[in-house]
C-alpha cells in the first residue's frame, strides 16, 4: 500500500481515526433512540411522529452517503471524511439548541449529512488498509461502533438520571467528532487496489450476487437500528424500566452485539462466513418474536441482549463478502450496498412507530423477526449458490490443467 505521493501510509493514524469515528457514529445514533422518550414528552409527540427522528436523520445519511462515495472514488476520500465528520460535529452542537420540533429535526439532519461520508468510506477505507484479508478487521471496526452505542447510552442514562435534560447528552459528543476529523485529515492514504473487474468501477452492478447482498442490507441494516432505536422505549413504555434502565437497555443491546462482532471477526477464519449469518438469522428471529410476549423488565433485557448478539454480524460479514466474491476496491460499491442498510435504518424505525401508533408497540416490534425471515431465507439461497459456483469451478479446474498438458 503507497500513497500516490510515494510517501509511507498513515496506517495507525487512519486506522486510529476510522476506530474513532465509528465510536462517534455510533453516539450519534444511540442518543436520539435513549432520550426519545423525554424529547417526545416535551414536545407532544405521537410515536409515529418520534420514529421521524431517526428516519429523517437517516435519510439525509443516505442522501451524503451515495453523494461521497460516488465522488470519492473520482476526488479521494480525505476531503468527505474530514468534511464529514466536521458538518456531524456542527449537528450535534446546533441539536440541544433546538426549542421546537423542527430546528431540532433539521439539526439531526445536518449530522445525518456528515455521517454519510463515515458509512460510505470507513468499511472501504479499512478493506484498503487490510486488502488480503478485510473480513476480521472490518468485524473488529464495525464491533467498535457497538462499543460506541454502549459508550453513549451509558454516558447519556447518567446525565438523564442526574438532569433530567437531554440537551447537554449531544455536546458531549462534539470535541471526539473534531478529533476524529483532524485525524482524517492526511495526505498518507492508501491507494485502492481493485480486484475483478478493475477496469470497470461498475461491473459489480451486472452480477446477480450484488442485487441479491443489497436485499440483505436493507434488512439488516433495519433489524439493527429498530432495535437500536426503539427498544429503551419499549422497556419504559410496556415493561416499567425509569430512564436510567432504558438507557442500560441500549447498553446492553450495544455491548451483545460488539460481543458478537468481536466474536465473528475470529470465527470467520474458520467457518464459511454466510454461514454464521444464516445461523444468526435463526437466533435473532427467535429472541425478537420471544420480546414481543415479554410481560417482565429481566427476561426483555435478556431478549434485546441476544437480538444485539445476533444481528451483529449481518452489516460487516455482507460487506466482506461482497469485496472477496463480487468486486473488490469499488468504493461505489460499498457506498450503494451502505445505501441499502440505511433504507433499512429510515425505514424500519418510522414503521415500527407507525403500526405502534395504530395497533400497539408490540405489533410493531414484530415487524423485526418477520424481517429476519425473510433475511435468513436469502442468504441460505446466496450460501447456496456461491457453494455451488464453487464446486463447480474446482470440478472444471483438473479438465482445464488436463487440457493445458494435452496442447
Amino acid at each position: 500500500m503507497v500513497p500516490t505521493d510515494g510517501q509511507r501510509v498513515a496506517r495507525t493514524r487512519l486506522q486510529a481515526a476510522c476506530w474513532l469515528g465509528m465510536v462517534v457514529f455510533a453516539a450519534s445514533v444511540a442518543i436520539p433512540g435513549i432520550c426519545l422518550p423525554q424529547i417526545g414528552d416535551e414536545f407532544g409527540l405521537a410515536l409515529g411522529t418520534r420514529g421521524l427522528l431517526g428516519s429523517l436523520r437517516m435519510a439525509a445519511l443516505l442522501l451524503a452517503l451515495l453523494t461521497s462515495g460516488y465522488l470519492a472514488d473520482r476526488f479521494g476520500k480525505v476531503a468527505f471524511l474530514t468534511g464529514g465528520m466536521a458538518l456531524a460535529a456542527l449537528g450535534l452542537a446546533g441539536t440541544p439548541l433546538a426549542r421546537q420540533y423542527g430546528p431540532l429535526l433539521a439539526a439531526q439532519a445536518v449530522v445525518g449529512l456528515g455521517m454519510g461520508a463515515m458509512e460510505a468510506l470507513i468499511n472501504p477505507l479499512v478493506a484498503e488498509l487490510h486488502p488480503d484479508s478485510p473480513a476480521r478487521p472490518l468485524n473488529i471496526t464495525n464491533g467498535l461502533f457497538s462499543v460506541g452505542l454502549v459508550a453513549a447510552a451509558l454516558l447519556s442514562g447518567e446525565m438523564l438520571e442526574a438532569w433530567q435534560s437531554w440537551r447537554a447528552t449531544f455536546l458531549v459528543w462534539v470535541v471526539p467528532a473534531l478529533v476524529t476529523a483532524a485525524l482524517f485529515a492526511s495526505r498518507r492514504y492508501p491507494r485502492a487496489e481493485r480486484g475483478g473487474d478493475a477496469g470497470d468501477g461498475t461491473a459489480f452492478l451486472r452480477k446477480p450476487l450484488f442485487w441479491a447482498l443489497m436485499g440483505a442490507m436493507v434488512i439488516a441494516g433495519g433489524c439493527e437500528a429498530g432495535m437500536t432505536f426503539w427498544s429503551a422505549s419499549f422497556m419504559e413504555h410496556l415493561l416499567g424500566a425509569s430512564t436510567r434502565g432504558g438507557a442500560m437497555t441500549v447498553a446492553f443491546f450495544g455491548a451483545a452485539m460488539a460481543a458478537g462482532r468481536f466474536a465473528t471477526g475470529g470465527l470467520v477464519a474458520k467457518f464459511e462466513p454466510l454461514a454464521l449469518t444464516v445461523l444468526s438469522a435463526v437466533g435473532y428471529t427467535v429472541a425478537t418474536a420471544g420480546l414481543c410476549f415479554s410481560e417482565a423488565e429481566g427476561p426483555g433485557l435478556v431478549l434485546i441482549g441476544l437480538s444485539g448478539l445476533f444481528v451483529a454480524c449481518f452489516w460487516p460479514t455482507i460487506l466482506a463478502v461482497a469485496t472477496q466474491r463480487v468486486q473488490a476496491g469499488s468504493t461505489t460499491m460499498f457506498a450503494l450496498l451502505a445505501a441499502a442498510g440505511i433504507s433499512g435504518c429510515i425505514v424500519f424505525p418510522w414503521a415500527i412507530g407507525a403500526i405502534g401508533d395504530a395497533a400497539g408497540l408490540r405489533l410493531g416490534v414484530a415487524l423485526l423477526p418477520a424481517a429476519m425471515v425473510i433475511e435468513g431465507a436469502l442468504l441460505v439461497a446466496v450460501w447456496r449458490a456461491l457453494r455451488d459456483a464453487d464446486r463447480a469451478s474446482r470440478r472444471s479446474a483438473p479438465h482445464l490443467v488436463s487440457r493445458s498438458h494435452q496442447s
